[in-house]
């Protein structure tokens, strides 16, 4: 009977830490509102240690999700076999729905010739060991994605862990992936370097704590995930920098502040309740194996007691004794059974609560809702509400610009962070507080230094401008860095068009033949971190000229990679598309679009291309030009950043 409760534990456990695929009503929604999301949490690998947190990651994330009106397919610790049917299920319950489509999972991740795969439980480690064959490409999800007819798909990979497993993986981490059109893709950190997977005292890993405390606030996803991004930063030193790619071209968020949100004290009372009950559970469990323990002892001082019956009496009162004896085993074994029944019942209890469970109380003790705002759309050149709030940033910019402080910045972020000044924050921090990941080259052989120096000292650009419809040189010259100082770049041309820029390539002054211009904030033309195609960032300003001061709204997108040919060479760029509007006062109105090619590690860029529609006082012209890189010589030392 020992051996039966003792099978009957090891099954507890077993069912604790196995695998279960559960899927969750779908209440009903409206056409376009319909929100599927498959959550893969694997802990409980079979050729490698036991991760801390993943299984506790899934289930957080799963609770929450299905408060903010997702439909849940949940498996936990899963094989090969399993993950596959969990995704066909999803494909399955999003077919022609025109819904938005989601993957989490947080697990072993491995990047094998730019493909990203997540580590079944079951995935067995040798030296051929065949990748492919044994883990599950993400790029196979995102197509079954597309398959189903989503209208949006969300990827979250918290499953960039140190590799345990050896064999064909290219590298540390996972590989660059950009995100298909209407698409967003979020990773742990950044490609080719590893996350943290937490431990048992925060119950999350590190990434999925604060996916966790920022899901409880209405925002656009966009804002969400770079609130996420700051405050892991933080906590890693700067080990550990969220990466995400977004081709979304909808708006979408997890918890609107309306239909779907939640009460975040209401998910912990819950988890108090649950937490209770689990323990409540537990001690019960414990009082009947106890109790079994002791009609175990009884059982044996019964055949010890029988024993020494047989020693002294004779046959009869030997087999009299030994009747007595088997009926006090009839009823030993009937009040065994019993408890044993007891055993199995509160197991079953125990387990239910668990799979059902809000989170452990520590899991969730999660920041409240600190915003109520909403999410609200910008339109700042039209709306005197939005002319008020770009008002207010930029007063609470100018309090902290040229602060020490990184905790002013980080805060100033968290509060915008897409707003307006973003760019010039996100530089600051950078100087103030250093980031520390591993640079590693991307897809197209391009590799980005972190904290890198855009410019220094002696840096000197030749370029010529042409009229692109006549192919006319219109100008040539020659611009030099002459001195950095207080964070601000200068520039000397011999064209004597002079400039003025912060570190991060921001426009403070240029000038041009038609007029020289001002800018208060800066103008960021480049983004003030990573160039990462996909990237959006949007900029206002105040302008001025001997045309008068204007407010200007840009925004900029990168749109992709090239290989682009300038007199100075041939060149791997990335392309910075831009849209300007500037000012709608006294007949003057102006519309731009230019483009960029940026190089990492050259500052200016190697072309641009100029589109001007303007019309002053109804004079209208338009302007089409190119300029190109003809040579650019690197100042300072080799070794600077």
């Amino acid at each position: 009977m020992g051996y039966e409760i003792l099978s009957t534990i090891r099954h507890f456990k077993f069912l604790l830490f196995g695998i279960a695929i559960t899927s969750f009503s779908v209440v009903a929604q409206a056409p376009l509102d319909i929100r599927v999301a498959l959550v893969i949490g694997n802990s409980a690998y079979v050729s490698a240690p036991a991760l801390t947190n993943p299984s506790n990651d899934a289930k957080a994330i799963t609770n929450i999700l299905k408060r903010l009106g997702f439909t849940v397919i949940n498996v936990n610790d899963g094989t090969k076999e399993q993950m596959i049917a969990g995704i066909a299920q999803m494909q399955t319950a999003l077919k022609g729905q025109q819904a938005v489509g989601m993957l989490y999972y947080a697990g072993h991740g491995l990047q094998q010739n730019w493909r990203n795969y997540m580590v079944p439980v079951d995935f067995k480690v040798s030296k051929d060991v065949d990748i492919p064959k044994q883990a599950i490409d993400v790029d196979t999800v995102i197509e079954g994605l597309k398959k189903a007819g989503t209208r949006m798909n969300i990827i979250v990979l918290d499953a960039c862990r140190d590799n345990p497993f050896g064999g064909q993986a290219s590298g540390k981490g996972l590989a660059q992936l950009e995100a298909p059109l209407n698409t967003y893709i979020a990773f742990a950190t950044a490609p080719g370097n590893v996350a943290q997977d937490g431990n048992e005292k925060t119950g999350n890993g590190l990434f999925t704590e604060y996916i966790i405390k920022e899901l409880q606030k209405p925002a656009p996803i966009e804002d969400m995930f770079k609130r996420v991004r700051l405050q892991v930063r933080k906590a890693s030193n700067g080990t550990q920098i969220p990466w995400d790619s977004s081709s979304l071209e909808a708006d979408f968020a997890f918890n609107d502040g309306a239909k779907h949100t939640f009460n975040p004290d209401d998910l912990f009372k819950e988890a108090q309740e649950a937490k209770a009950k689990e323990e409540e559970l537990k001690r019960q469990l414990a009082q009947a194996k106890e109790q079994e323990r002791k009609i175990a002892e009884q059982r044996e001082q019964e055949r010890l007691n029988l024993v020494q019956i047989q020693k002294n009496q004779e046959l009869v009162a030997k087999l009299k004794a030994e009747e007595e004896s088997r009926e006090r085993e009839k009823q030993l074994k009937l009040a065994q059974d019993k408890e044993q029944q007891k055993v199995l019942g509160i197991t079953q209890a125990l387990e239910k609560a668990k799979l059902d469970e809000n989170k452990r109380l520590q899991d969730i003790q999660l920041a409240k809702v600190q915003e109520q705002d909403g999410i609200k759309k910008f339109n700042v050149l039209k709306n005197e509400d939005n002319e008020k709030s770009f008002a207010q940033e930029k007063s609470e910019w100018d309090k902290i610009k040229d602060s020490n402080n990184a905790d002013d910045f980080y805060a100033y972020l968290n509060k915008y962070p897409s707003g307006l000044i973003s760019q010039q924050a996100t530089f600051r921090l950078n100087k103030l507080s250093r980031v520390n990941i591993i640079a590693v080259p991307d897809k197209n052989g391009i590799t980005q230094i972190p904290n890198q120096k855009r410019f220094r000292v002696g840096d000197e650009y030749e370029r010529a401008t042409k009229d692109v419809l006549t192919g006319k040189v219109l100008s040539k010259s020659i611009t030099k860095v002459i001195k950095i100082e207080n964070g601000l770049v200068y520039f000397q041309s011999s064209s004597g068009e002079d400039t003025i820029s912060t570190e991060a390539g921001g426009v403070i002054r240029s000038n041009s033949p038609e007029a020289t211009y001002s800018f208060d904030p800066p103008l960021p033309n480049q983004p003030a971190d990573d160039f990462q195609v996909g990237k959006k960032w949007t900029s206002e300003t105040y302008e001025t000229s001997r045309f008068g001061r204007f407010r200007r709204l840009d925004k900029f997108v990168i749109d992709r990679v090239e290989e682009v040919t300038v007199p100075a060479g041939i060149f791997k760029a990335f392309v910075v598309e831009r849209e300007a509007y500037i000012g709608n006062r006294g007949g003057i109105s102006t519309s731009q679009k230019n483009t960029f090619w940026y190089v990492p590690g050259i500052g200016g860029p190697v072309k641009s291309a100029r589109n001007n529609q303007q019309n002053v006082l109804f004079n209208a012209f338009e302007r089409h030009e190119v300029t190109e890189l003809i040579s650019f010589k690197r100042g300072g030392s080799n070794s600077e950043l």
